[in-house]
């Protein structure tokens, strides 16, 4: 029969493995690729509420053509979104990015 301090050591044993299983699966968690490297389509979309409005507006990045889109909910019961035009970020951020520029018009 096994005394008190055998049964310590067996049970810190014990311990330790399940331990390491613990850390061993963590380590090969599966990852997620969301917006990482790879093959992206060059598009990143958030949904925001504009500053004094009741309704949510889908923002698009446009990654290689650097433009922002913007999509809002449409006022009449047609159309449940339109599109509400976008910004040109190379002019926006280019050289001259005191004066940014006007918004432009979509399609």
């Amino acid at each position: 029969m096994p005394t008190k301090r055998g049964w310590i050591v067996l049970l810190a044993g014990i311990n330790l493995l399940l331990l390491f299983l613990l850390l061993a699966s963590v380590v090969h968690l599966p990852r997620a690729l969301a917006q990482g490297g790879g093959r992206s389509g060059g598009f990143v979309c958030v949904a925001a509420k504009p500053a004094g409005q009741s309704y949510d507006v889908l923002y698009a990045l446009d990654v290689p053509n650097r433009k922002l889109h913007a999509f809002r909910p449409d006022s009449q019961q047609g159309r449940p979104i339109v599109h509400a035009g976008f910004r040109d970020l190379a002019a926006d951020f280019g050289r001259d990015s005191a004066k940014p520029a006007a918004p432009k018009e979509g399609p």
